[in-house]
């Protein structure tokens, strides 16, 4: 069982490099066009290594309705998580997303039946009040005000969507390959992008785009797109979801630690958070 565990230590470190990598990018090309520039990239990827390792066989209709299921999950995720970040930061949007194992972990009890025990129920309580406490830069006038930003409120909401993603899994996976169905997911996914922001993808002047903000598609796609699919793929169907999501309570920490390197040092209060966080991460992935 090390292996499920090491691919969502690795989950968790690409996952927080999306928030900078997003935030340099999101202001130069429509959120929805950047998403479908996304999916489209880590699609072909995964085509070609999808066809190197296993004979390709086309879905019935049924079962694309199933990954079209899932897709939704992330690509309303995404779209709204480069809508926010043109309005909060990455530290912010970090925060935000450690309350995914919480909200996963109910989803996956409302799908499946799956139950949290009290010990679980506990840890993950402590890691979003963690969460809660950078969200709103450790000042508990804010938190009394609810001092909540559109950026924040938009992301909470992707991040709400995003918790459905690995219990989804769970539920409708028929026994295909890891590759199998991350490919067909963001095939799905293209397609729903395409259908439905195909206005603002063709209104976009991609020849004029700077070409850093290329290379940041291209990190994106590949390592926040196609490998964190498949390595939350690999795991969610190994270990539970709330364990499986429990790893995301890292993320606020490797997003301070980039930023820290960029020079924006956090305060006390904001790192104490932090540390709550990695505690229940701890406590979570101890209980049964």
């Amino acid at each position: 069982m090390a292996r499920p565990h090491a691919a969502m230590l690795l989950y968790a470190f690409l996952v927080s490099t999306s928030f900078p990598v997003g935030k340099a990018i999101t202001d130069h090309v429509d959120p929805v066009a950047l998403t479908f520039a996304r999916f489209v990239l880590a699609t072909a990827v995964f085509f070609v290594v999808y066809a190197a390792r296993e004979k390709i066989s086309l879905p019935s209709w049924r079962d694309l309705l199933r990954y079209s299921v899932i897709s939704l999950s992330i690509v309303l995720f995404f779209v709204l998580m480069f809508e926010a970040l043109q309005l909060t930061t990455p530290v912010k949007t970090g925060s935000i997303f450690t309350l995914l194992p919480l909200t996963s972990g109910l989803i996956g009890f409302a799908l499946m039946g799956i139950r949290v025990s009290g010990r679980q129920i506990l840890a993950l309580m402590i890691g979003s009040l963690g969460a809660i406490w950078v969200l709103f830069d450790g000042s508990l006038a804010r938190l009394l005000a609810f001092d909540l930003g559109r950026g924040e409120a938009l992301f909470a909401l992707g991040t709400l969507s995003f918790a459905a993603y690995s219990p989804l899994i769970k539920k409708l996976h028929r026994g295909e390959s890891t590759l199998a169905i991350t490919f067909w997911v963001l095939v799905c996914g293209s397609v729903m992008l395409a259908l439905a922001g195909g206005t603002k993808i063709a209104a976009t002047d991609w020849p004029s785009v700077d070409a850093s903000v290329y290379w940041g598609i291209a990190y994106l796609a590949l390592f926040n797109t196609a490998l964190t699919f498949y390595l939350a793929k690999y795991s969610s169907i190994r270990l539970p979801p709330a364990k499986t999501m429990a790893y995301t309570y890292l993320i606020p920490g490797f997003v301070v630690a980039f930023a820290a390197v960029g020079g924006t040092t956090p305060g006390l209060s904001v790192l104490a958070g932090i540390a709550v966080t990695i505690v229940a991460m701890y406590l979570l992935q101890r209980s049964s």
